[in-house]
């Protein structure tokens, strides 16, 4: 299987705490990863060190630097706290993950709004696109950042907690898109929901106090046994025949 993200001796530090120490990892190409563990884990600072935003270390993307891949289009981003300060209405802030410096107004190829008019479907924002952005819900936000982020058609998409905001159609709803969509990119996100990396990713790292502790498929990782000694709770796994749980 192809590599996406190839990560060696990487470290974070503050003044006086380790936030990441990773030996070595190899992220797949070809489907998504989802990254998992207890809060102040490391997951939000993995993702930041991939495009180089934290910590020192040898990182590659498709066996490339990272910076003139960044600079290329290559990695979409979906971070926490989206920017929404500027005087767009919602089709205009998604637009801009089209625009390539072009000038105000925009002009964007007749595929271009093709794809924003299917997304804004179906991400159930095409009643909100003349609004202003700063006049939504946080979940209609996150929505829209998440479109524009899709509309960059980068090979790669980062997404930090993408499921915040969020209610549980939506929440399926994305984990459905991307899933539709391995064959375009490969996502590498940041989830909370045990339920949600399990039913949806295909390749899983656990993370806790700045270290891997496993990496491998779903069945592999997420053993109610290790998820337990990681999250400090106990933790069933409930198999329907169709679909796997985890719950308390």
């Amino acid at each position: 299987m192809q590599t996406a993200f190839s990560i060696r001796n990487l470290l974070v530090e503050t003044k006086n705490k380790t936030l990441l120490a990773i030996d070595k990892l190899d992220i797949p190409a070809g489907c998504h990863t989802a990254v998992i563990g207890p809060n102040g884990a490391g997951k939000s600072t993995l993702l930041k060190a991939l495009i180089g935003l934290a910590g020192k270390g040898e990182i590659t993307l498709f066996d490339h630097a990272v910076p003139p891949q960044l600079k290329q289009g290559k990695v979409a981003w979906v971070g926490q706290h989206g920017q929404y300060q500027m005087p767009l209405t919602l089709e205009e802030y998604v637009r801009l993950g089209v625009q390539n410096g072009a000038a105000w107004p925009f002009q964007t190829a007749s595929k271009s709004s093709e794809d924003i008019t299917e997304l804004l479907a179906y991400f159930d924002l095409q009643d909100l696109a003349g609004k202003r952005i700063q006049t939504l819900s946080g979940g209609e936000r996150q929505r829209a950042n998440i479109v524009r982020a899709l509309l960059q058609k980068a090979p790669v998409v980062l997404l930090d907690e993408p499921c915040n905001h969020l209610d549980i159609r939506h929440q399926h709803g994305l984990m459905h898109y991307l899933n539709t969509r391995q064959n375009e990119f490969s996502a590498v996100m940041v989830l909370h929901d045990l339920n949600l990396a399990a039913r949806y990713a295909q390749y899983v790292v656990l993370l806790d106090k700045g270290g891997i502790v496993a990496a491998g498929t779903p069945e592999e990782v997420m053993q109610p046994e290790r998820l337990e000694a990681v999250y400090h709770w106990q933790i069933r796994r409930i198999d329907d025949g169709d679909t796997v749980y985890f719950g308390t």
